[in-house]
């Protein structure tokens, strides 16, 4: 499958053909400076439960609502599926 990113050929700011991989999320002008990014923000929660119906939470590392509880999970990333990410980030949440 073809990146969504590959579709875009000319700087959307200056119309340069000089518009480049910046990363796996965004491309650059090297004429004008301009980043591109292309960054779907779908989410995931996972509701894990012990043998006793315990609910798995976790404490918020960074702002924002640091110190608050919240569960485990986050944003998808444009090549995972659903599945993939709440595993993702399940597994970098609880190590």
């Amino acid at each position: 499958m073809e990146h969504p990113l590959a579709q875009f050929l000319y700087c959307p700011k200056c119309g340069s053909s000089h518009f480049e991989s910046h990363n796996e999320k965004s491309k650059k002008c090297e004429a004008c400076g301009f980043v591109y990014y292309f960054n779907p923000s779908a989410a995931t929660v996972a509701l894990i439960f012990d043998e006793e119906k315990g609910l798995l939470v976790c404490r918020r590392g960074k702002n924002p609502a640091k110190g608050t509880l919240d569960l485990p999970g986050g944003f998808i990333d444009i090549a995972e599926t659903g599945e993939e990410g709440v595993a993702r980030e399940v597994l970098e949440e609880t190590g």
